[in-house]
């Protein structure tokens, strides 16, 4: 009896994982910090570069599994991951997005790899940076995020322009993670697009599963805009969201999730 209460209580404190990866090189998977990330987040598959080492592997045995950078690095892939960081810059609309990724057959979802820019060079504002890994999280399919972008197997550079952008990305990550286990729909159901402006500004989408439904909602315009109703009461992972007298509005590269019981 005694056993099977130790085997619970270590279980119960596993986090709750679901379909995504982390990606990083091998030196950093045999840090102690490889342990306490599997202790600590939700990720269920690590790519480990060139190849996992004996610590990484021991940790990550019966909690997670590994994955080859083949998965990761396809033409289609690449695309989706262009098409994205283009839509949080505001350089093409919600419309051109969904034109570009709609038919790619994209396997895995990233923003940046060991072929392509850090993140945060690409998008070099905090705000498109956090929609574009938002957005990532609450997009179908099996997200993959790196080291080299939240910095969860090595130390955090020194104070400077850098400095917000990675907290704001480390105070998110672990409830998207959690939203997508809970609401495993998420991660299977086709979006249906309730609103995808011709312009760099509001795209809107819903997910629904029974009597729950998500709509999500992410502006990449550089400008606040005005919202259509929705349950103030039921606003979830919002930021950048504000009430004024005329109405609500989203503030640039602001997102939020409504959870609504039909």
């Amino acid at each position: 009896m005694l056993m099977f209460a130790l085997a619970w209580a270590l279980w119960a404190e596993q986090p709750d994982r679901t379909p995504s990866i982390y990606r990083c090189p091998t030196a950093e998977a045999e840090s102690p910090r490889f342990e306490k990330l599997l202790e600590d987040e939700g990720f269920s598959l690590f790519c480990i570069e060139p190849r996992p080492g004996p610590n990484a592997r021991k940790a990550a045995q019966g909690k997670a599994a590994m994955v080859s950078p083949a998965v990761i690095d396809t033409a289609a892939n690449r695309r989706w991951r262009d098409a994205t960081i283009a839509l949080s810059a505001g350089k093409i609309s919600p419309k051109e997005w969904l034109a570009r990724t709609r038919s790619l057959h994209e396997t895995v979802h990233f923003l940046s790899s060991p072929a392509t820019p850090p993140l945060q060079s690409v998008l070099t504002d905090q705000g498109p940076a956090v929609f574009a890994e938002i957005l990532m999280l609450s997009w179908p399919g099996k997200p993959c995020l790196t080291s080299g972008d939240i910095w969860r197997t090595h130390e955090l550079p020194g104070p400077g322009p850098l400095e917000s952008w990675i907290l704001a990305m480390n105070d998110w990550m672990g409830p998207m993670l959690q939203y997508r286990h809970d609401n495993p729909f998420i991660i299977t159901n086709s979006p249906v697009v309730i609103r995808a402006d011709a312009r760099p500004g509001l795209l809107i989408f819903r997910q629904q599963s029974g009597k729950k439904a998500l709509t999500f909602y992410f502006n990449c315009s550089k400008e606040p805009v005005k919202l259509p109703s929705f349950k103030q009461d039921a606003v979830t992972i919002n930021r950048g969201l504000t009430w004024e007298d005329s109405g609500a509005t989203l503030q640039r590269s602001g997102f939020f999730i409504e959870t609504v019981s039909l």
